[in-house]
């Protein structure tokens, strides 16, 4: 029913609650990671309690199609998270941010820190991007390729501007702010919102929608090169090939057997003018640029 991504331990065990999150399975292949955000957001919330040996953490994904799942569950979806040694399940979001929320004010861990410019900046992107991609996947059909951005109707490229004009506003933010996360140099809730929801634009708008990114929103990019550095991120993120199959499963659009048989891979890069373009602004000095 379930294959685990098991976090080790950090030292003594005795006093930290043992948190199971059961997180969708890719729909290609049942032991891999499914692209569900709400399920990367909870672990890489949790992944943060880890770091810092408040928690004990198992990951583990389950095919919702499956009989045992079914039975086990009684109906609940994904993402949900077992708390054994109080005897809890909790199968409502609410419920399972409340529990980290609750451990993370115990510890003291800066995860639920209340920030209402970010939370504005962030709010809707991920309902206006979809709102666009459903759009053009429609506007597209039956052609080839997608089409130009430049080449659809206003009605369509509304939803397109109003995309990049919150990916523009969130570059801004973090222009004036210099920190490597939203709200400085440690992960919040908003990260473990926003980092997900940007790689999910970024890989689905160059395979379905030929759009990217634009290449200008350096400070953005920056940020998105930090997500591909973080633990919590880079251990929650599913195969880009997931992430289309996903996409088009919700589109009815077609797979051909040849995406589901492609070894997965992750883009976790950046493309080569942008990263210069980081470099060249001081942003991360470390990156070598080739």
């Amino acid at each position: 029913m379930a294959d685990a991504y098991q976090i080790q331990s950090n030292g003594d065990t005795h006093a930290k609650p043992l948190l199971e999150l059961y997180v969708k399975a890719s729909g290609i292949d049942a032991r891999r990671i499914g692209a569900d955000l709400f399920c990367q957001e909870f672990w890489m919330e949790l992944y943060a309690l880890y770091e810092i040996g408040v928690a004990r953490v198992e990951v583990k994904t389950v095919n919702v199609n499956s009989e045992a799942f079914k039975k086990n569950f009684l109906g609940a979806q994904p993402p949900i998270m077992i708390e054994e040694e109080k005897e809890l399940t909790y199968t409502d979001n609410r419920e399972i941010e409340g529990r980290i929320f609750h451990l993370a004010k115990e510890f003291n861990v800066p995860l639920f820190e209340k920030d209402p410019s970010a939370e504005k900046r962030i709010e809707n992107l991920y309902r206006n991007f979809k709102l666009f991609l459903r759009a053009k996947v429609e506007f597209d059909k039956g052609k080839k390729e997608p089409s130009r951005v430049e080449d659809l109707p206003a009605q369509i490229k509304v939803h397109y501007n109003r995309v990049c004009e919150q990916l523009s506003n969130i570059d801004q933010l973090l222009s004036e702010r210099k920190s490597r996360y939203l709200l400085g140099n440690s992960m919040t809730e908003y990260d473990c919102e926003l980092m997900p929801r940007l790689h999910h634009i970024r890989i689905i708008g160059l395979s379905l929608l030929g759009f990217d990114i634009p290449h200008n929103f350096t400070h953005l990019w920056n940020y998105i090169l930090t997500a591909y550095r973080t633990a919590a991120f880079i251990e929650s993120c599913p195969a880009d090939q997931d992430i289309i199959h996903h996409y088009k499963e919700q589109m009815n659009l077609f797979t051909n057997q040849r995406e589901t048989l492609q070894s997965p891979t992750k883009t976790h890069t950046i493309p080569e003018k942008v990263l210069s373009d980081i470099r060249n602004k001081g942003l991360a000095p470390d990156v070598n640029v080739h």
